[in-house]
């Protein structure tokens, strides 16, 4: 189980992202499930990042745009997604008490 600090993280994580994406004129949106923007985001700050640990790949990769080849970033906050079938690597991984990956989409 989740601690519900974990969730309360993931969100703030993703405010702030949609704060530095809107600043750049990039608004993204919000899910129960997902943070995911439309379009590529500023550099260092992914394109797609989970709200929730029962999000789905789906969840991210159908509101992100994945044109142009590589270089698009999704951040699991709960270490739960396997996008490995749809080209992405894992850049990272960290452990409790947050238990994100970051991943990184190839080619």
């Amino acid at each position: 189980m989740i601690d519900e600090r974990a969730r309360t993280a993931a969100r703030n994580n993703a405010e702030w992202c949609e704060a530095m994406c809107r600043a750049h004129g990039l608004p993204g949106t919000f899910g129960s499930r997902a943070w995911t923007n439309p379009r590529r985001t500023p550099p260092l700050y992914p394109d797609a990042g989970t709200l929730s640990e029962d999000a789905t790949a789906d969840d991210v990769l159908a509101a992100i745009d994945r044109a142009g080849g590589g270089g698009c970033s999704v951040k699991d906050s709960f270490g739960s997604l396997d996008l490995s079938g749809a080209g992405f690597d894992v850049l990272f991984e960290a452990h409790p008490p947050q238990a994100a990956s970051g991943y990184v989409e190839v080619g």
